[in-house]
Parts: C-alpha cells; structure tokens; sequence
C-alpha cells in the first residue's frame, strides 16, 4: 500500500468517527484523570490509538493488520457495551493505551473487563505509570459496572507480572485455551 493510499483509507475512517453520536452511557461522565488517562473518543484518539497499538504489536512481534484494527476500534466507540479505549497522557500528549473489552462471568458476579491492552511507550515505563494507569481503572470498575478486572501476559513477560501484581492483581494459576476459528 502506498502513503497516499494509507492517507486516503485515514481520512476515510475518521470520517466516518466525526457522524457519529456522542456516547450515551454513564462513561460520558467519566472525568479524566488529570495529566494521566482518559477516555478516547475522537478521530485524533483512534488514530493515536492506531498508531500504539501498531508500536504494540511490533514490540512483541504480533500481527498487525491496520484495516481490521481501525475497524475494531471503530466498534468499540460506536458500541461502548463492547469495550472501552483510554489513552494515556503526559502533558495532553498520548503515551500509551489500554484496551478494555467486556464480558460476563457468572463466577465473579456478572459483567467483568479484562484489560486486553495495555502499552506505555518504552521511554515512559519504569516510573509508576503503568501501576497509576491499573489503579485509575480499578477505581473506574464501579463506573463501568464491572465486578472484576481481568488480565493476561505473556509467560516470559515477569516485569509486566510483576506491575500487575503490584497492583493488586493475583495469578490465578489456571491455562487459558484458546479455539480460532
């Protein structure tokens, strides 16, 4: 695909953000966090979005397909029962993301989230950003109406394991299996 193709299917996509409706949930009044997240909610958040979570995706050598990821976060802002995207800011600049999706698990008491993304650009991490970004949602879960807060990491990935549990968040010593279709 050429630049200018990339451009044009952009434009195209956030376009399609600037008619769409304002959310109508009890997030609309989520009050950022001063000077650290937010909810995303504009052309210029899912295109920050796009781009992180394309640095993701290189960082751990995932795929990464640009159309079906603008789609997907288009789902997501247009369907907010769906999930939730917040960006992560220093100084109204985004420096990473988390990734919201919402499920119901009859175990933890209905709805529950689990936190499929999160990413703080290399050069912010280390300094309690990550840990302050975990906090702020967990304080959010009654916001969002949320019973439980799931995660997962990679196996090899101690440092994340060590963040979450700094947060609070306990390994519950069970296999995900996954079927693909």
């Amino acid at each position: 695909m050429t630049q200018g193709e990339s451009q044009e299917k952009n434009e195209v996509f956030f376009k399609l953000y600037r008619i769409l409706p304002k959310l109508s949930t009890p997030l609309e009044t989520h009050a950022p966090i001063p000077d650290l997240i937010r909810l995303a909610r504009t052309p210029a958040d899912a295109d920050a979005v796009l781009w992180m979570m394309e640095t993701f995706c290189r960082h751990f050598n995932y795929p990464f397909d640009r159309p079906l990821r603008q789609t997907l976060i288009r789902q997501v802002l247009e369907n907010p029962s769906l999930g939730s995207l917040w960006l992560v800011e220093l100084e109204n600049k985004p420096v990473g993301y988390a990734a919201l999706t919402y499920g119901f698990a009859y175990e933890f008491g209905g709805k529950t989230a689990l936190i499929d993304e999160l990413f703080i650009e290399e050069r912010h991490r280390g300094g309690g950003k990550g840990r302050q970004v975990l906090q702020n949602l967990q304080k959010a879960a009654d916001e969002l109406g949320v019973s439980v807060i799931l995660l997962q990491t990679e196996k090899y990935n101690t440092r994340a394991k060590l963040l979450y549990e700094s947060a609070g968040f306990v390994d519950q010593e069970r296999s995900t299996l996954m079927w693909k279709k």
